[in-house]
């Protein structure tokens, strides 16, 4: 039999006690697979070294990370579970690995549609396109708006593809601009603008990726709250015994406890929420609340201009 190590995490005050630790545990890691007759895939196995920004001790000579003799390759990234994962977790090779993948289906989009009715459209772009974006989305999903740009254009090409004025499109682009009569082969600033997708998003309420990742962590945390699960991060949120509804939000980092704690303890005083009391409401009841309050959000201003302060954000002012 193989089997390929799934995933550890081994903590240090320092490199050289990392990977200390990391040998001492492959050592043991390996006396058992072999006492169980099992194998370890040597070729997929990888470590990543994940350090404080400030700290630059990737210069110092550290001894090899290994099992048995075999040394283990150390990596930037790597793929698990469908999440690329780089050494500083700042997502951006996830990100472009994704908005590829998100252009893909866009493209395979647009050949079937014209075979599917449109009463299916929306479904079809649920199941294709949106069930890939909103995939891990709480892990990822946290990055600046910047960074997620690649990300939201992508979507936008699709909801523009999927739901906008593809007639008006296609003879834009079809059409040579000399087999037009003369009046019109001149061609203005119009016609390079391209179809306002704010106007498509709450026709069809369609979340961005933005508010996808909103409403997904504050569905986390509800289950969280409700259900104590999972055991891995209850421990990670501190409940106010006064109110089973509040987390006491932690010293300000750039972490999803924080992110998650200030968005759920903003969402609980909103006018939406002021029938959660405590836990004892169904989860569909819940889902169906956070979704109302983040597509509220997401249509809050101009009809065809997106506001990022405003419309992807959970704040206490519409």
């Amino acid at each position: 039999l193989m089997i390929q190590i799934s995933l550890f995490f081994i903590l240090g005050n320092s490199k050289e006690e990392a990977i200390r630790k990391a040998n001492f545990l492959l050592t043991l890691v390996s006396s058992y697979m072999y006492a169980n007759k099992l194998h370890i895939n040597m070729k997929k196995s990888c470590y990543m070294h994940f350090k404080p920004k400030s700290n630059s001790v990737d210069q110092l000579q550290c001894p090899p990370v290994r099992i048995n003799d075999f040394e283990i390759k150390k990596v930037a990234e790597i793929k698990f579970l469908g999440v690329t994962i780089d050494d500083e977790l700042l997502w951006t090779p996830h990100i472009s690995a994704l908005a590829k993948k998100l252009r893909c289906c866009t493209g395979q989009l647009n050949r079937i549609k014209k075979y599917i009715p449109k009463t299916l459209y929306k479904s079809l772009y649920h199941t294709l396109f949106e069930s890939h974006l909103s995939y891990g989305i709480t892990v990822w999903g946290g990055v600046p708006h910047n960074k997620m740009k690649p990300i939201f254009t992508a979507q936008k090409h699709c909801i523009r593809i999927m739901f906008g004025d593809s007639e008006a499109y296609l003879e834009k682009h079809r059409t040579a601009a000399r087999t037009r009569s003369i009046e019109l082969q001149t061609l203005g600033i119009d016609f390079f603008e391209k179809e306002h997708t704010k106007p498509l998003f709450n026709e069809q309420n369609i979340l961005t990726v933005h508010n996808l990742y909103n409403y997904h962590v504050l569905l986390s945390i509800s289950i969280i709250l409700k259900y104590h699960t999972p055991i891995a991060l209850l421990p990670h949120f501190k409940i106010s015994r006064r109110k089973p509804t509040l987390i006491i939000a932690p010293i300000q980092v750039d972490s999803f406890i924080f992110r998650a704690s200030i968005m759920w303890n903003t969402f609980r005083t909103l006018p939406e929420a002021s029938d959660i009391k405590d836990f004892s409401v169904g989860i569909s009841f819940l889902k169906s609340k956070i979704k109302c309050l983040v597509n509220r959000r997401q249509n809050i201003g101009s009809e065809e201009e997106w506001f990022p302060e405003v419309n992807f954000k959970i704040t206490d002012s519409s």
